[in-house]
């Protein structure tokens, strides 16, 4: 489902206060297509706008279900409901990476090069399974988003922090 940022101002629909990582859960997946799924649809799509991220997790704002969203241009996002990884290469790549979540803090994070995901896209009303391979930065992304529904954040999957490091810095966010 793509969708237009336009979509994100043509209602009422008031935006949650982001959920900081240390209360980020495990989401359910999405199994039926209805007024409220739209309506948390948009309410993500203006929490990713609000907050000036690329991607957002419905978790991150307090919903649990499995989608998430991604920019793909200046005017559209994607939203990938169901998301699985299907296969990952081999070959990691290590890089800093930010999270609404993790607001102050940039962590190292090894990824795969190159994955391929599967997720349920909207069409004519039904959920259609889609396939794709992803590579590089989009890999990144996707799976950066991806671990917000499994319950994690960079900070578990940071290879720079040593168990105390990532307790101290759990704790500050605990604390606001």
């Amino acid at each position: 489902m793509i969708i237009n940022i336009k979509l994100a101002y043509s209602d009422k629909v008031l935006l949650k206060s982001l959920v900081l990582a240390p209360r980020i859960k495990q989401t359910m997946p999405v199994k039926h297509i209805d007024d409220t799924l739209l309506q948390e649809v948009k309410m993500a799509l203006k929490g990713c706008l609000a907050y000036d991220g690329i991607g957002i997790a419905a978790n991150q704002l307090g919903i649990n279900k499995s989608f998430f969203l991604i920019r793909k241009d200046e005017e559209t996002f994607r939203v990938y409901f169901n998301p699985k990884v299907v296969k990952a290469s081999k070959t990691l790549l290590t890089e800093k990476e930010a999270c609404l979540s993790v607001p102050r803090y940039q962590l190292l994070v090894s990824r795969a090069d190159e994955i391929l995901a599967s997720w349920d896209d909207i069409v004519d009303g039904c959920f259609v399974r889609v396939e794709e391979t992803f590579t590089g930065y989009d890999a990144r992304v996707f799976l950066h988003e991806y671990d917000h529904l499994q319950g994690m954040s960079i900070i578990d999957r940071s290879c720079e922090l040593n168990r105390a490091e990532r307790r101290k810095i759990l704790q500050d966010l605990s604390r606001r």
